[in-house]
């Protein structure tokens, strides 16, 4: 049962991530349309999150979590999201600030791909748990099973 985890959660990361480099292009294709077109750079960084995070919520839930999207999973998406997103704007807007426009493009690929490492493991353990999981996770942990 052990290796099933395993194999479950490598499953999980190996979707998290696909449908992670889809959002990260999307974010970055719109952070840098909306910068070259004369936006500042904290709004630009978040509006192209919010147009991800539409691609994320909608292709992680249903596909690499299995979970049923409801109003309460998008509550819980939502308390997650508006942290990561302040703290993620704050960074590249420094970066913007302090080392210009080019930089904060060259440089948001990275300050996103940290922020999804956090993302994950509250998506997988918080946003995403479904009661069933919770429940099969009780099975198989049964003494009477065999490992």
């Amino acid at each position: 049962m052990r290796r099933l985890k395993h194999w479950h959660l490598g499953k999980q990361v190996v979707w998290y991530t696909f449908v992670g480099v889809a959002q990260l292009l999307l974010d970055w294709l719109c952070f840098v349309a909306l910068t070259a077109w004369g936006m500042p750079v904290a709004p630009a960084n978040v509006l192209a999150r919010v147009v991800a995070a539409m691609l994320g919520f909608t292709a992680n839930g249903a596909v690499t979590f299995k979970s049923r999207l409801s109003t309460t999973v998008l509550i819980r998406f939502s308390t997650v999201w508006i942290p990561l997103t302040l703290a993620n704007t704050v960074a590249v807007w420094a970066l913007g600030a302090f080392g210009g426009l080019h930089v904060a493009w060259l440089l948001k690929p990275l300050i996103d791909g940290l922020t999804a490492v956090v993302s994950f493991v509250l998506a997988r353990y918080w946003v995403f748990r479904a009661r069933h999981h919770e429940h099969e996770t009780q099975r198989d942990t049964s003494p009477n099973q065999e490992s």
